[in-house]
Order: C-alpha cells, then structure tokens, then sequence
C-alpha cells in the first residue's frame, strides 16, 4: 500500500480545459501538465522582454549608424575644406609668381634703358685743327667735318626725346607692379608657411593610435622630433596670446596671426617670448623639449583657420610643393 500511495503522489499535477461550441456538441478535453503551465507563463512574461531588447538594440544600432555617417560626412567636409585650402594657396601662388615675373620683366626694361643710355655718346666731337703740342699718340683718323658732327648731334637728339617719353610710362608700370608684389608678401607674411623647426616629422595631423592609450584618437597637430633645445621659429608674423605651461600639452606658445590664423608650439624645454610680444616670421620663440603629456623630445605643432584645426603639413609644405 505505501508504494501505491507513493507513486500517487509522485504523479504531476495537471489542469484541465473543456471546450464546447453549444449544448448539443461534443465537449473538447485540453489537459496541461504544471511544468507546461509555467512553461506557457514563463513565454508569456518572456516575450514583452525580448521585445523590448531587440527595440533596445535596434535603437542603438540606429543611433551608432546615424553617428557613423555623421562623422563620415564630417570627414568629407573636411577633406574637401582642405582642398578648398590648398586651391586658394596655389592660387596666391601663382598671383605672386606672376608678380614677380612682372616686377622682373620691368627690371629688365630699365636695364636695357640704362644700357642705352651708357652706349650712347653725349660729347660732340671736336674738330682737330692744328697739332697739339703735347705728347700724343693712336691711330691716325680722318678728319671729322662740320656736317658729320651736325648729323651726330641730331641722332643722339633724337635718341634722348624718345628715351624721355618712355620713362613716365615705364615708372608708372614699375611702381604699380611694385605695389602689388609688396602688398601680396605683406599679406604672406601672416601666413604659417614657415616650418617652425627643423627635424623629422614623428606624427601627422588626423586619426592615430594615442601614445599613452593605444586607441585610436584625433590627433590635431603635427609632431616633428629633433635634439633637445633645437630652436622653435614663429610660423608667420602675430602678437603671442599664450607663453606658459598649458595642461598636457606643457610649455606652450600660441600666436594669433591678426586674425584668420592662430599657430600653437608645444611641449617646448623652454620659452623664449612673453605674452602681449609681437613676433615676424622666422623669429625663435623658443626651445624643443618633451614638457607635459609627451613621450620623448619633440615639437607639437598646431594651426587653426577661422578657429578650425587643418593640417600644418600642407602649409609646411607650400613653398616646397610649388618650386620654391
């Protein structure tokens, strides 16, 4: 009898359902076990979860991929805005060569100006009469008549009233060609075209693995490496804005270049240059070293345009890339 009762109670509990569609149809018997019961609850409850993950992950894969294509077109907005800057130097570089070649081409005018003025022979000849009683000596000519010294004095005449009518025009295409060349190098001279030291370039301008991270990070400068102390030159002329420790990036110097320009030196062993400072292109500002967040001795060099980051390599590179 106790195995009997044992196995009764060893038996699953279980529920029934009857189905009926009317009073003289045969009743259906549905009969569910309790495991399949909690089963049916457990898919129940399950299924708004999973719904709600997968609305989850589904807003996330939206957000990411919308991200994605903003950075890609803000990468392409870039890459074409430095097109746009390397298309407006060469295009101020082939103004000033043709300034040049004109300033040249006048130059030259004057020379042959001034050539014919050395050649010509402004004193009439003197008839010789009579032996001179002092010591003499040369060739034996014939002597020159009164109608040849008239004829030579009419030539170099003319000569004179023509050289005279092309100096006013000559001088106003001078000086007006010289205006434009020194107002195209005045406006060069704000320009960062200067390398702003001497040495080999460690790290360009873009997306690199970070140093001390490893990951990959915006790196918005570019890194030139040389001996400790190697002299920093100012990129272009500007009034010093910053000369002092700055963050991570250690003894800085930023130069604001009267307005579209700003350049930043960084890292630097020492700073040579105070706030307020006016500078010109080509002064040493200060000193390579390896200050602030740096792995070894090096240059940390930055140019913004209208406050946006772009690749000092293509300003460092101008004169260089147009056959200077």
């Amino acid at each position: 009898m106790d195995s009997i009762f044992r196995k009764r109670n060893n038996r699953q509990k279980s529920w029934s359902i009857i189905l009926s569609s009317g009073p003289d149809k045969p009743m259906k018997h549905l009969h569910f076990s309790q495991r399949a019961y909690i089963a049916a609850i457990a898919v129940l409850v399950a299924m708004p979860l999973t719904i709600l993950a997968l609305t989850v992950i589904i807003d996330l894969f939206n957000t990411s991929t919308g991200n994605l294509k903003a950075l890609v077109s803000e990468k392409e907005m870039t890459i074409e805005e430095q097109k746009d800057q390397i298309e407006e130097l060469q295009q101020e570089y082939f103004t000033l060569k043709e300034e040049t070649r004109t300033v040249q081409q006048t130059i030259e005018e004057f020379k042959a100006f001034e050539s014919r003025l050395s050649e010509m022979e402004l004193e009439m000849p003197a008839d010789m009469q009579g032996k001179d009683t002092e010591g003499s000596g040369g060739m034996e000519w014939p002597e020159l008549g009164g109608a040849f010294v008239a004829q030579q004095g009419q030539n170099v005449a003319a000569n004179l009233i023509e050289m005279k009518e092309e100096i006013p025009e000559l001088m106003e295409r001078f000086e007006e060609t010289l205006e434009r060349f020194l107002a195209y190098e005045e406006q060069l001279r704000t320009i960062p075209t200067f390398i702003p030291a001497e040495g080999r370039i460690s790290s360009h301008f873009g997306n690199r693995k970070d140093p001390f991270t490893r990951w990959t990070a915006f790196h918005s400068g570019t890194d030139i490496a040389a001996p400790l102390n190697t002299p920093i030159y100012a990129a272009a002329d500007g009034r010093v804005t910053l000369a002092g420790w700055h963050g991570g990036y250690g003894n800085t110097i930023k130069i604001d270049h009267y307005g579209t320009y700003e350049t930043l030196y960084a890292h630097l062993n020492k700073i040579e240059v105070e706030h307020g400072d006016e500078v010109k292109k080509g002064d040493v500002i200060g000193r390579m070293g390896t200050t602030g967040r740096s792995t070894g001795v090096h240059l940390h060099y930055e140019i913004k345009r209208k406050g946006e980051y772009v690749d000092p390599y293509l300003y460092m590179t101008f004169h260089k890339r147009n056959g200077d």
